[in-house]
């Protein structure tokens, strides 16, 4: 089930929404959206590409999922020239790694914290250069990709880090301004529009706040699993009330102000299980 939140992106924040709408698979992103629009979800298929996978997934069925587009949640591990990157499945797992080539048309730098998973979805390709390079415009230094040459590439049309919830709520500021992918369990729920993320089976972990712009359609309810793709930024309420067209009573306002004052806050554009 997904649940499109309605507003006006900014500038910034539009180019990452701009590389999900031209991602192929997210057409059913746009339906999602279309629908939710006018109060219908749909419920996406046990193979929606919305669905994460691991590196480890892939690569042990590249010849399964060659020709797909996927969305893949995993940790970086380096760097390959300014457009490409290795995503693994942590530092000690034995699987090789995968190659993603950053097609988006927006500059992703990987974070210095490399615990922090990235997520990013495209196309599953074997690696040619020249193919990609046609493909997508690309310009890749051959010198650089010598090692990867028929092997599986991830040609991602969309980059985002995943981090944990309580990532993000101990260490906000290098995501504050960012859009990110972020999956956890619901924890308190304050409203139909505001509620706490926390990460799944850990106990002791910090609560990161949530706020939805809109009421959805269909509840999200307290020990739910979802997906919440949105900003991160510091729970500073006319800021936040003026940007998204909120009209919050002034008691609810003071509330908030006295509980979320200054803390992160993630504002949700999208959420899925």
């Amino acid at each position: 089930m997904t649940y499109q939140i309605e507003e006006e992106p900014s500038p910034r924040r539009r180019s990452a929404v701009q590389s999900i709408w031209d991602v192929g698979v997210i057409v059913s992103l746009v339906i999602l959206a279309l629908s939710a629009q006018n109060g219908n979800f749909n419920q996406p298929s046990a193979s929606s590409p919305l669905k994460p996978i691991n590196a480890t997934e892939l690569m042990q069925n590249s010849n399964g999922f060659r020709g797909k587009t996927v969305t893949l949640r995993s940790k970086p591990i380096e760097q390959i020239g300014a457009s490409s990157f290795m995503l693994k499945d942590g530092f000690f797992s034995q699987q090789e790694p995968v190659l993603v080539v950053n097609a988006s048309g927006v500059p992703f730098n990987l974070p210095s914290d490399r615990n922090v998973e990235i997520q990013v979805t495209g196309e599953v390709r074997e690696f040619s250069i020249a193919e990609i390079e046609r493909d997508y415009k690309l310009n890749l230094q051959a010198d650089q990709y010598s090692g990867y040459v028929n092997k599986p590439v991830i040609v991602a049309q969309y980059i985002a880090l995943a981090p944990q919830p309580s990532q993000i709520a101990q260490s906000p500021k290098p995501y504050y301004g960012q859009t990110v992918a972020v999956t956890g369990e619901v924890g308190d729920i304050t409203s139909p529009t505001l509620m706490t993320l926390h990460q799944q089976k850990l106990f002791g972990d910090r609560n990161l706040p949530v706020l939805l712009t809109s009421e959805p359609k269909v509840a999200i309810n307290k020990g739910q699993t979802v997906v919440i793709v949105g900003e991160v930024r510091p729970f500073i309420a006319s800021e936040i009330e003026q940007q998204y067209n909120l009209n919050w009573d002034s008691d609810v306002k003071r509330e908030m102000e006295a509980k979320y004052r200054n803390q992160p806050i993630l504002v949700a554009e999208t959420v899925y299980p």
